[in-house]
Order: C-alpha cells, then structure tokens, then sequence
C-alpha cells in the first residue's frame, strides 16, 4: 500500500510535482531530486509530469522510478496522448513492476495546442481518462482491458483531473462524475487561486449530482512570484485569478513572498472547506513549496 493511498482520508495530505529534464542530463534532476529528500517527510506524494502542455520531456515513467529508487513516493501522470491502449497497458505494468502505485490518468494536451513544441506530431488518444482509469481498474483485478490474465494483478491507487474553473462547469461535473464512476480514487485540480471557485465547484457538483466528494479532492495551488506569471496565467483556460489577488502581486515590494502567502491562505481555505488536501505545483520554484512546508 502507498504511503498516499494509506494516509488519505485520515490526515490532510499535502503533494508537490516536478518536472523531468529535457534531455539526458540528469544533474538538474536529481539536485530537486534531493531538495525532495528533505521534504519527503511532509509530502505524501510528488508528480511526475508526462510531457504538459506537447512539449517534450523525459518520460514520466523513468522520471517515477528515479523518484521510487530515491525513497520518495511518485505519482506518475500518464496521458492518452502518446500511447495506444497497448502501450499504455505496458508502461502500467511497468510501473507496477517498480514498486510504482500512484498514477494519475490524464487525457493529455493536443499536439496542435498552442504551447506545442512538436505541433505536427500525431495524437492517439486511443483511451480517454475515463477509459484509462477503466483499464486500471481492470488492471487491479489481474486482468487486461482485453479481457486477457495478467500474471499478477497490478495496485493502483487511482487519481484524476478536475477543473474547477472550466466553462461550462456542468460539463466537468458530469466528466468528473464518468471518472468517479469508472474507479478514481482521487482527484487533483487545476491551479485554484480563489477559494470561492473552489467552493462553487463543489458545491455545484452535490447539487448535480448529489453526492460529496471533498474527501477525494486535493486543490492544486501554484505560488505566484511575479504580474508577469499573473497576466500570463491569465490567458489559460479554466484559470481564474480576480482583481485582488492580481494586485497584491502587482503592488508587493517581495511577489515572491506575497504568492507564498496567497498560497498560505488557500492551504487554510482547503481545509475550512474539508478537502482532502492540496495538490503545491511549485513551478520551478521549489523553495516556494519549501516555505509553505514549513508552516504546515
């Protein structure tokens, strides 16, 4: 059992994401590698992201197991991108084999989307989400999504995506719910920088669909350091960022200092609102992450 899976439910979990190298040069790598020794401790988990955005990086599957032969627990994203279900299947047994059980199933970014690096590669997206989740269901059970014997059933602990700041959110409540369905046991959001959006989302979802599912939700939070990241961020779909929040960056003699205090209060917003936890994507800047351990 993960040290995740083993803990949630029961304790407010906190979880970071790194990034893998581009490249084979793995000094940058495992210097945050040993940043995350120190933090392992606090963390309850760290991804490992699988090529965001089509912009190419190492695999997050090798990028995991570097995490695992380090001592510290990988939740590694793997999209339906790249993959047919038969590769995808592949690199789950492969990470099972490793020890590797927390993985998040994502639909991946287009080849074509705007932040491409490689915008004329071919998508496959042979499964969505909702199906990879399936299939690692399928998978727990000793099975192939074919319906054929693994030699030794895998032990997933099962994570997707939610978007709180999606429009139209009925849209994401009912994929959100297909995804309950289907097996997830936990869901990361996309970065939240104003708790209301947070709250709207779950609430919207209980009176959708009549259920709560704030015991499954960890809020992705992203430290601000500067009106640039702000603007930026601002043309991303999904993200939401007001007025006030904008400013407090904009006017902060440190908005290095200010974005981990805005973090700070989303992290105690989290818990007023009883989520599971919080999702930290310290976005280069793992000192920030370091920081907001610090006060938990």
């Amino acid at each position: 059992m993960s040290k995740l899976s083993d803990n949630f439910g029961k304790t407010f979990i906190v979880t970071g994401e790194v990034a893998p190298p581009r490249g084979p040069d793995l000094t940058e790598y495992m210097h945050e590698v040993d940043e995350f020794k120190d933090m392992k401790d606090k963390l309850y988990g760290v991804n490992v992201v699988d090529i965001p955005g089509a912009m190419l990086l190492m695999s997050s599957l090798a990028g995991s197991i570097i995490l695992q032969q380090n001592g510290i627990e990988p939740i590694y994203q793997l999209v339906c991108r790249d993959r047919n279900q038969l590769a995808l299947e592949s690199d789950l047994i492969a990470a099972s084999a490793f020890g590797i059980e927390n993985v998040l199933a994502l639909t991946g970014d287009h080849p074509a989307c705007k932040a491409s690096d490689h915008p004329s590669a071919k998508g496959v997206f042979d499964l969505d989400s909702a199906t990879l989740i399936e299939t690692m269901k399928v998978m727990n059970e000793g099975k192939d999504f074919a319906g054929g014997d693994l030699n030794k059933p895998t032990n997933f602990f099962i994570g997707a995506a939610l978007a709180p700041g999606a429009t139209p959110i009925d849209g994401e409540i009912y994929k959100t719910k297909r995804k309950l369905t289907a097996g997830a046991d936990f869901f990361q959001t996309q970065a939240v920088f104003e708790s209301s959006l947070m709250g709207d989302c779950i609430n919207k979802y209980e009176s959708l669909i009549g259920e709560d599912i704030r015991d499954k939700v960890l809020m992705g939070l992203v430290p601000l350091y500067s009106y640039g990241m702000v603007k930026f961020l601002r043309t991303m779909p999904g993200i939401v960022i007001s007025e006030e929040t904008g400013q407090r960056i904009k006017n902060a003699e440190d908005p290095v200092e200010e974005g981990i205090n805005i973090a700070a209060e989303l992290i105690d917003n989290a818990r007023d609102m009883d989520l599971a936890g919080v999702h930290i994507m310290p976005a280069g800047k793992i000192e920030a992450l370091v920081r907001l351990l610090e006060n938990l």
